[in-house]
């Protein structure tokens, strides 16, 4: 029984201890998963950055890549203006979650 709580304690510490691979400035449900959606950013060239991480029930590397683009499309779409993407980078965070970072441009 000690043995079962004290994995159980070393569990979560270390997964409050990693955190999240991106600002987590909004939270939201997606699917059956969380995702973590960072503010929309500058660079230093002027373009504007698009950040989520996806939990596996919300898409992974594939539901990062989609909200991030729907995030860069709304703020685009604030602007009446459209999407230039520039770059997209994905990667995982603890082996488990997708991140996504798109560079964009409105025009």
């Amino acid at each position: 029984m000690k043995i079962i709580k004290f994995s159980e304690l070393i569990i979560l510490s270390a997964i409050l201890a990693t955190g999240c691979a991106v600002q987590n400035d909004k939270t939201k449900v997606r699917g059956m998963g969380l995702t973590y959606n960072a503010e929309i950013t500058t660079d230093q060239h002027g373009n504007y950055i698009s950040a989520v991480e996806a939990a596996p029930l919300a898409g992974r590397k594939g539901g990062a890549e989609s909200y991030a683009m729907e995030n860069a499309t709304k703020y685009c779409n604030n602007k009446n203006k459209t999407v230039k993407i520039i770059k997209n980078q994905t990667k995982s965070h603890l082996l488990v979650n997708g991140v996504a970072k798109l560079t964009f441009t409105c025009i």
